[in-house]
C-alpha cells in the first residue's frame, strides 16, 4: 500500500521510527528525508505523493498544527483528493486547535511502541482495502457477466439507441490526467489534475443557436444575428454572446461550460506545447486569426467549424485556438491558491468571467494555449462564442 507520512519536522525522530516500520512491514512511504532529494521541485513532488497514495498519515502534535506549519498545507491536499486518513496522537494536542478534517476521524493512540501500533493498524486498514477490491473486482465480473449474456440474447431482438444530445454537438472525451497550467506570462505556472470531462468538439454554431432561439422561444438574440445566414452560414460560429447566454445555452443542451482548467488541459496536453497542434508558428491551415477586423462577421470573419485540420488538439478537439474566444465558468483572478491543484474552479466571485483561445482578427500571439482574458459577463462581441462541456460518467 501507497502511505504518505506526514508530520512536523520537530517530530522527525517519531516520524523516522513510524517509516522504518512501514517500510520493513512492506509499504511504500513517501518520507520526505529519503524521498526529497536536493534540487527537487518541493511542493510539485509533495503534490504528487499525496495524490498517489492510498492512506494519509498524519502525526499530531502541537508543532503539526502550528498555523505555520507546511502538514497543514499537506493535510489541504489530501482531503481535496479526498485520501483516507488515519491521525495518529504523537504528543497530547488541543483538539480545539486540529482542522474539522482531522477532528471528524477516529485518532489513533499508541499505548507503547509508537512506531509498532501505527504499522499493526495500517496493515489492518491495508487488509480492509484488499478485501473491498475484491469484492468489487467480483462484483464487477459478475456485472459483465450478466451484461455480456444480455447483449448477446438482446442484440437479436433489438438495439438500444445511442444516446444523443438535445443539440446534436459531438463531443470528446479528455481522460483524467495532471499537466502543467500557465506560463507564468499569463498565469502563474503550475501542475494540475483534472478529472475526465466530456467537451464539445467544435465551437456551438450558428445552426444550433437558432435551434436553441427557436425552442426556448424567449432568449435574447446575439449581436451580428441579422447578418447571419441560416443556410449557407449555419456551420459558422455563434458570436455577439454574452456569458449568460452562453451558460444558458448550455444548460437547456444538457452540458454546462468548461471550466478554465479543463479548457486549458484541452488546449495544452500534456507536453506545455505553445499552441493545441504544437509548437509550430501558426499558419491560416492552423487557425484562423490576422483576419482584417473591418470584415463582416459573417462574411469575411469567422470560419466554418473543424475546417482547421492541422490546428486540433492532441484529444482531437477543433478551433481552440483562433476564430473566436470561447466563454469558460470561472470568474477572473491575477492569482491562484497554491493547494488548488485538482479540479480547480476559479474563484466564488468576481465581476469579470474569463475566456481562453483568442479570435478570428487576433495576432498569433494571442491565440496561445495559455493566452487569458477576461470580460464583464455581459460583455457581447463579434469575436467571441463559446463551446459546452459535460462531467463524465
Amino acid at each position: 500500500m501507497r502511505v504518505f507520512l506526514s508530520y512536523a519536522s520537530q517530530d522527525g525522530e517519531d516520524a523516522k521510527n513510524v517509516y522504518l516500520a512501514l517500510r520493513d512491514q512492506g509499504h511504500k512511504v513517501f518520507y520526505d528525508r529519503a524521498d526529497l532529494l536536493g534540487g527537487d521541485e518541493y511542493h510539485n513532488r509533495i503534490r504528487a505523493a499525496i495524490d498517489r497514495c492510498h492512506l494519509f498519515v498524519f502525526l499530531i502534535s502541537p508543532n503539526a498544527v502550528d498555523a505555520n506549519s507546511y502538514t497543514l498545507t499537506e493535510l489541504a491536499i489530501a482531503e481535496k483528493a479526498n485520501r483516507k486518513f488515519l491521525p495518529v496522537m504523537l504528543h497530547e494536542t488541543d483538539i480545539a486547535l486540529l482542522p474539522a478534517s482531522l477532528k471528524a476521524v477516529t485518532f489513533h493512540r499508541s499505548d507503547g511502541n509508537l512506531a509498532a501500533s501505527v504499522a499493526a493498524e495500517v496493515h489492518r486498514i491495508a487488509g480492509e482495502l484488499r478485501r473491498k477490491r475484491l469484492k468489487q473486482f467480483a462484483l464487477a465480473g459478475v456485472t459483465v457477466a450478466v451484461a455480456a449474456v444480455g447483449v448477446f440474447y438482446g442484440s437479436s431482438v433489438w438495439k438500444k439507441p445511442q444516446q444523443v444530445r438535445k443539440d446534436g454537438a459531438p463531443m470528446v472525451l479528455i481522460p483524467a490526467g495532471r499537466f502543467i497550467m500557465g506560463d507564468d506570462e499569463s498565469s502563474p505556472r503550475r501542475e494540475i489534475f483534472v478529472d475526465r470531462f466530456n467537451i464539445d468538439k467544435y465551437e456551438i454554431t450558428v445552426a444550433r443557436y437558432a435551434a436553441f432561439l427557436k425552442a426556448t422561444g424567449n432568449a435574447k438574440t446575439p449581436e451580428e444575428w441579422e447578418t447571419a445566414d441560416l443556410q449557407g452560414g449555419a456551420e459558422l460560429p455563434v458570436v455577439g454572446v454574452d456569458w449568460y447566454d452562453a451558460e444558458a445555452y448550455c444548460k437547456w443542451a444538457g452540458r454546462r461550460l468548461p471550466t478554465e482548467a479543463e479548457w486549458e488541459r484541452v488546449a495544452r496536453g500534456n507536453d506545455e506545447r505553445t499552441y493545441p497542434w504544437g509548437n509550430d508558428p501558426p499558419s491560416p491551415d492552423h487557425a484562423r486569426f490576422a483576419v482584417p477586423y473591418k470584415n463582416p462577421v459573417y462574411k469575411d470573419g469567422v470560419a466554418r467549424v473543424g475546417t482547421r485540420s492541422k490546428g486540433t488538439s492532441p484529444f482531437g478537439v477543433s478551433d481552440l485556438s483562433g476564430n473566436v474566444w470561447e466563454w469558460v465558468s470561472d470568474w477572473y483572478a491575477d492569482s491562484f491558491r497554491r493547494d488548488d491543484v485538482r479540479n480547480p474552479r476559479g474563484p466564488d466571485n468576481g465581476t469579470r468571467k474569463v475566456m481562453r483561445g483568442g479570435g478570428w482578427y487576433d495576432p498569433a500571439e494571442w491565440i496561445t494555449a495559455t493566452k487569458r482574458m477576461y470580460a464583464d459577463p455581459s460583455r457581447r462581441d463579434n469575436e467571441v462564442g463559446f463551446r459546452c462541456a459535460s462531467d463524465a460518467n
